[in-house]
């Protein structure tokens, strides 16, 4: 159930993935006003798609590898009204927090063990698991490099993985960023 609620998250937050310009954001310089704004809150749409990238990038920041749907609901959560009140403030200020003290991730998405097999095998689930590792390995290499740039991009990495089962997704992730 929860693997079919993200699948469906994901597809609302960033169809085929790959996002059009205005939906990409820099983890690192995203603030809280942006994050209160985006278009489907409103809607009751949560902003998914920047959750999964900040999620993997402070999970980066804190060493913490594996990555968890309920963990990002949480956080968005708690990051979203702590957000509404100072609209100036990095996000990945109050989601470091929350994710410091918050529920311990616990799931097989791994940045630096899942595989491309694991990818294939479930390949809706993992749509989730890379726009995160994406946001984990900018921190973790310390780049603006992205696999989510566009359909293209994002395809080619689809496709280097599916001749790779045995390598891990991230080590894929990097040599495909453009």
């Amino acid at each position: 159930m929860r693997k079919l609620l993200l699948a469906c998250l994901l597809a609302l937050a960033c169809p085929g993935l790959a996002c059009a310009d205005n939906d990409k954001i820099d983890p690192a310089t995203y603030v809280c006003a942006e994050l209160v704004s985006e278009p489907g809150i409103m809607k009751g749409e949560p902003p998914l798609f920047q959750a999964l990238q900040i999620d993997g990038y402070v999970a980066a920041e804190l060493k913490m590898d594996v990555a968890s749907p309920d963990t990002v609901q949480v956080m968005m959560q708690q990051t979203f009204m702590w957000c509404q009140k100072r609209p100036d403030v990095p996000v990945i200020n109050p989601w470091r927090e929350a994710r410091k003290t918050g529920p311990v991730p616990e799931g097989h998405w791994n940045a630096h063990t899942s595989t491309c097999r694991d990818y294939a095998l479930n390949p809706d689930d993992a749509s989730g698991f890379i726009i995160w590792l994406d946001g984990y390995n900018r921190k973790f290499r310390n780049t603006a490099k992205s696999v989510l740039n566009s359909d293209a991009d994002l395809q080619e990495f689809i496709d280097a993985c599916t001749i790779s089962p045995s390598r891990t997704m991230l080590d894929v992730l990097n040599e495909h960023a453009k």
